[in-house]
């Protein structure tokens, strides 16, 4: 029983690295937990008048549909704040864990059930965020949009050309 019970914590802390790995990716800046390498990806989320500014240069946004996106992007942004704050306190909190503490098993299965209702929840919210900018678009726009996504390779980098895109 024992054995089970480390077994099934071992494969909760190896999920919870594998999904704060894919939080920390997914907020656009490799390495930075705090925004400050601003630029090797853009902004994202965090500045919605940089990212619909971009979004507006490839898809040729009206006035009224940079508008409507940068809404979307402001009413998100406390949400995806507190998402990202509250993934730093996790790594924070597992970070500074005592592996000797008669608790280390506990706390760590506590917290990787936390990180995974983060990652989920940021995952929700960035699909809601998609798919109400995805409403704004004409079906032009999320052609081309689709087209720019299936070239997109990790970083934002089209890799046949290099060029950001």
């Amino acid at each position: 029983m024992r054995v089970i019970f480390v077994a099934v914590l071992t494969a909760l802390a190896l999920i919870s690295g594998a999904s704060n790995g894919f939080a920390e990716q997914s907020d656009g800046h490799r390495g930075s937990h705090d925004g400050q390498h601003r630029g090797m990806r853009g902004e994202g989320p965090r500045d919605a008048s940089m990212m619909v500014e971009r979004m507006s240069r490839h898809l040729d946004l009206d006035e009224l549909q940079e508008e409507k996106l940068k809404n979307i992007l402001s009413a998100a942004k406390p949400e995806l704040d507190d998402l990202r704050g509250r993934a730093r306190a996790n790594r924070e909190a597992r970070s500074g864990l005592d592996t000797s503490d008669p608790d280390y098993s506990a706390t760590v299965a506590n917290l990787a059930a936390e990180n995974g209702e983060i990652v989920t929840s940021r995952m929700v919210l960035m699909g809601r965020i998609r798919a109400e900018i995805n409403a704004e678009l004409s079906d032009e726009q999320r052609a081309k949009l689709a087209e720019r996504g299936a070239h997109r390779g990790r970083g934002g980098h089209d890799r046949d050309s290099g060029s950001d895109q």
